[in-house]
């Protein structure tokens, strides 16, 4: 766990869970068969997922929450 004071830093909590999330998804790409598309898809999963977070809270979002598909 990240060793942050309990009352600020909620933005690198919020990156920390999101890369904590991704780690055992990037572990089943590994042996998966098609690895590729599957680590292509848990990042973006994943990244949806803290974009949803960042837009959740008063506080400006990560600038690549801001871009729309491909992007």
């Amino acid at each position: 766990p990240l060793s942050l004071p309990p009352n600020a830093f909620a933005h690198l909590r919020r990156q920390a869970a999101a890369l904590d999330a991704l780690r055992p998804r990037m572990n089943d790409c590994c042996r998966h068969h098609s690895p590729l598309p599957c680590a292509r898809r848990a990042w973006t999963d994943v990244l949806d997922g803290f974009c949803t977070d960042e837009f959740g809270v008063k506080t400006r979002q990560f600038h690549c929450c801001r871009r729309h598909g491909a992007a």
